[in-house]
């Protein structure tokens, strides 16, 4: 991405998510200051505003030019207006941006979360190189982010690379690909399961082999569609990759065209705030 006397210009970014709230002052593309806290997911819309403007004022370090939103739902980019928020059902409906443009008297920009991730990975982070790649966040849910051709592809509504909703098995790949896996069919969240695996707890260390392998059916899907040359991994599972890895691979190898997936890079991105940054650069 080209510099421009504006990327020198303070700006936060937000980075909204089922679990937490993280917001970041961003100047020249780097994140300076950040904060985190709880989602309060199952509160109405104006426990949910409260807990944005407190994230934001938390990092506020002076005057700034704009705020960037990442929704782990759809937006109408243009109105800014929130739907389809699963996670997070007080949100939907919300005219977020007028209501931060009011708070705050600046330009607000609102997109989907995966997107704001994949923007951060690919123009300031480890995927700058590629021109054609996906952004998979494994949290609380699984979102995708697609970079195609250079650019960000959105979509009517920032619908597009919504993965976790595909069919698969007697759900959808959100609930084998994302913490879902672990409370389901486990009944343990999946940071109780990586401290167990950090303690070689041999059933822990099952638990993240089958992930993989869940995850690696998600990567054939994603690559069977887009062909990609890398998907990047965000959200708090990614921390584990060492921990999955290996199965995902097996069953990525286990791909019909394999000159396609020969030079596929699959990794986590190089900082998991980059979503802060990348929400910051939709201002």
């Amino acid at each position: 991405m080209q510099n421009s006397p504006l990327q020198k210009i303070p700006k936060i970014g937000i980075d909204i998510g089922g679990t937490k709230i993280s917001t970041g002052w961003v100047e020249n593309n780097k994140l300076i200051k950040s904060f985190t806290l709880p989602t309060p997911a199952k509160s109405g819309k104006d426990e949910i505003l409260k807990a944005i403007l407190q994230a934001v004022n938390a990092v506020t370090m002076g005057k700034f030019s704009g705020i960037g939103v990442g929704i782990p739902g759809l937006v109408d980019t243009k109105s800014g207006v929130v739907y389809d928020v699963q996670n997070i059902p007080s949100l939907t409906g919300m005219a977020l941006k007028s209501k931060l443009e009011t708070v705050f008297h600046c330009p607000v920009e609102i997109n989907n979360d995966a997107n704001c991730f994949a923007l951060g990975a690919n123009y300031f982070g480890n995927g700058q190189q590629y021109r054609n790649m996906v952004g998979l966040t494994l949290g609380t849910g699984l979102g995708g982010g697609l970079i195609l051709n250079g650019k960000l592809y959105e979509g009517v509504g920032t619908g597009a690379g919504e993965l976790g909703f595909l069919p698969y098995r007697d759900g959808t790949l959100e609930h084998y690909c994302s913490g879902q896996f672990f409370t389901r069919k486990y009944g343990l969240t999946g940071k109780k399961a990586s401290g167990l695996a950090a303690g070689n707890d041999p059933e822990a260390l099952e638990m993240f082999a089958q992930y993989g392998r869940h995850l690696g059916e998600a990567i054939k899907i994603i690559v069977h569609i887009f062909a990609p040359e890398a998907v990047l991994l965000g959200g708090s599972i990614s921390t584990n990759f060492h921990l999955f890895e290996k199965s995902m691979w097996e069953v990525v190898h286990d791909f019909p065209y394999e000159h396609v997936v020969e030079h596929l890079v699959v990794k986590p991105a190089i900082a998991p705030e980059i979503a802060l940054v990348g929400a910051a650069s939709l201002v």
